[in-house]
């Protein structure tokens, strides 16, 4: 509808107001302008059958009789007039914020705020919003579908994850995508949660529809992996159901059962909920972290216990609820509370994520305050799995970055894989192929490896450990001492996960490049790789790197004098301390030329560095890729 189109009502008890408001809209070439000097006037006119139809209503707040938020509350109450409203308001912005939400609840449409005095501007650009405005109404109403209903679905299989995607604010690629249920009925057609969810918290039966969606999701993910999108999935986790001790131990079994690493699955928590029993909770959430699983706050700052919550749970994302990312651009509270959270977010390193991202404005904004992820309908609504897997096939980024043209840069390079594992092979390829880097070799063992640099040389290699034969610390062995076609300055990269703590000093010692720990996270592997082909790096003598033992067996009883720099024997019971003191620092503090104070161990008690290690570039590199290896992040320099 056009602004010469509407019917506009002033709803003012100043003359003076009603009269500049008057001649504003005139000047706009409105069909018509109404007066109410209260809310009570407002009614009659909007109600009264022998007048044109209002459209829009510039509604002030403080007004004798029936002030303006009785008057939107009984607007709300009668149903089918379709009259949006404007608030105008001397009384401050905070104030009006909080009406204009209480307006939406009350299901009127809201064009949006102004503080007085009114700028034609401004109320030209909130007119032109009429098409695109929608009601909202507040609470959903009670289902009428009964539990045993429920519940015959979820016995007859009838509830379907439907997968809403998650997008990397600076790259604009799909990094995951949420799991939402969905319960396909045979007469109502797709059923939302609210419909089913509620009751079966209050009943104590989530749990029947939790593992439901768990094993379809993880089995989904594997798929998705299949097809070459690797990707994480996130499940929500009711706080109803953490009271079970053995709820850790059931779901991890369920996830492998499918096929598919319990790291490529996280498991969200709404922070809303009630955590009643904090203690198996706690134990719980733990314990999932413990096997592998991801933890994300979700709708967070809509509870009273989030700071709490990100206390004492190790979670690793933090999920900023839609409430606030809808009022991004016109609420400064809620811009407020939002890139505070980004902030805190970070310093907490862990992810921040943005639901209900619908406009190309909250995307912008988003980036600007550097939040990583989002999701909602600008990027697409939840699909089933056919749908979404084609839906990645066919999306295409639309944002970009410095970083990512930087790297972009990077996609020139040759790199050879080399991994026994066929499955674990291909999602390094497809993530390689999938980050631009279209010249790539594979194999399956380090001696063809060797073979296949007699026909040219590669810029990385990236090479599994453990491997039949000749393992991948004697593979690095022999190219860095010179014994193959590779050149000894080649990059290298090592691919490894928790298990193999053992063998991380010994690739240390022979100057890798950098880890990759499994599972392969694209985001992980695309830093990390830009990481190293651009840090400083000379190899060392090659009878330095013949001196270190590569056999597996040996690698506890390995001295300092053989390795030359990292000592990595077992821990005998003794912290090795500088003679000088210390203090600690984070990882993000230490800096090339700095000495180790303490000994640095890993989770599993192996030793990893010695006191009185002199960092450099790539020490640091390497003790930040291995920062969930190690038992603190905080270092002792000197």
């Amino acid at each position: 509808m056009k602004i010469s189109e509407l019917n506009v009502l002033i709803v003012e008890d100043d003359d003076f107001q009603r009269h500049i408001l008057s001649g504003i809209l005139e000047s706009l070439g409105v069909a018509a302008v109404f007066h109410a000097a209260n809310g009570r006037q407002a009614l009659d006119i909007i109600c009264g059958s022998d007048l044109k139809p209002v459209h829009v209503a510039l509604c002030d707040l403080n007004m004798p009789e029936m002030d303006g938020m009785e008057f939107l509350r009984h607007l709300g109450a009668r149903k089918g007039r379709d009259v949006a409203v404007i608030l105008t308001s001397a009384l401050g912005g905070k104030l009006l914020a909080s009406v204009g939400k209480m307006t939406k609840l009350y299901g009127i449409k809201l064009l949006g705020v102004i503080e007085k005095p009114v700028v034609l501007a401004n109320l030209e650009a909130l007119l032109s919003k009429i098409d695109g405005a929608a009601s909202v109404r507040g609470a959903p109403s009670e289902s009428s579908l009964t539990l045993e209903e429920i519940l015959q679905g979820v016995e007859a299989d009838q509830f379907e994850p439907y997968f809403q995607p998650k997008v990397d604010l600076k790259t604009g690629r799909i990094v995951g995508a949420e799991a939402l249920a969905r319960w396909i009925h045979p007469k109502r057609g797709v059923v939302g949660p609210a419909d089913f969810i509620p009751l079966l918290e209050r009943t104590d039966n989530i749990d029947r529809l939790t593992f439901c969606i768990l094993k379809k999701s993880a089995a989904a993910c594997r798929s998705f992996h299949e097809m070459g999108h690797v990707i994480t999935i996130s499940v929500n986790l009711s706080l109803v159901s953490l009271d079970d001790h053995s709820l850790a131990d059931r779901i991890t079994d369920s996830v492998r059962r499918s096929g598919i690493d319990p790291e490529y699955l996280v498991l969200e928590i709404t922070e809303s909920a009630a955590m009643t029993n904090v203690a198996p909770a706690l134990e719980n959430l733990a314990r999932l972290c413990m096997n592998g699983f991801s933890l994300s706050i979700d709708d967070f700052g809509t509870g009273s216990s989030s700071l709490q919550q990100l206390t004492r749970i190790a979670f690793s994302e933090l999920k900023i609820d839609q409430s606030f990312i809808k009022d991004l651009a016109e609420n400064n509270a809620s811009r407020i509370v939002v890139n505070s959270s980004i902030d805190m977010a970070h310093k907490l390193n862990v992810k921040s994520v943005a639901e209900g991202v619908e406009t190309t404005q909250d995307w912008d904004a988003l980036k600007a305050a550097g939040c990583d992820t989002a999701q909602g309908y600008l990027i697409g609504q939840p699909m089933d799995t056919k749908a979404f897997s084609e839906f990645m096939t066919t999306y295409r980024p639309e944002s970009h970055s410095v970083e990512a043209d930087f790297r972009c840069r990077q996609k020139q390079i040759r790199i050879l894989v080399v991994d026994d594992d066929d499955f674990t092979r291909k999602i390094i390829l497809t993530v390689l192929r999938d980050l631009g880097h279209s010249d790539v070799v594979d194999t399956a063992s380090a001696e063809s490896a060797i073979t296949v640099f007699e026909s040219g040389s590669f810029d990385l290699i990236i090479t599994d450990v453990n491997m039949p034969g000749m393992n991948g610390l004697q593979f690095i062995q022999m190219i860095r001492s010179g014994k193959t076609h590779a050149e000894p300055s080649t990059r290298i990269m090592v691919a490894t996960i928790f298990s193999q703590t053992e063998i991380l000093g010994t690739a240390l010692a022979l100057d890798v490049n950098g880890f990759l720990v499994k599972p392969i996270v694209p985001d992980v592997v695309e830093r990390k790789l830009a990481q190293a082909m651009t840090e400083p790096f000379r190899p060392r003598a090659p009878i330095t790197y013949e001196a270190i033992k590569t056999e597996p067996k040996a690698l506890e009883i390995m001295s300092s004098k053989a390795l030359g720099r990292v000592n990595v024997a077992q821990m005998e019971g003794k912290v090795k301390k500088s003679e000088h003191g210390g203090h600690q620092l984070l990882l993000s503090g230490l800096r090339p030329g700095m000495v180790v104070a303490e000994n640095i161990y890993l989770k599993n008690g192996a030793l990893f560095l010695s006191a009185g290690h002199d960092l450099s570039d790539m020490t640091i590199n390497r003790l930040n890729d291995l920062e969930s290896f190690l038992q603190s992040s905080k270092i002792v320099i000197q």
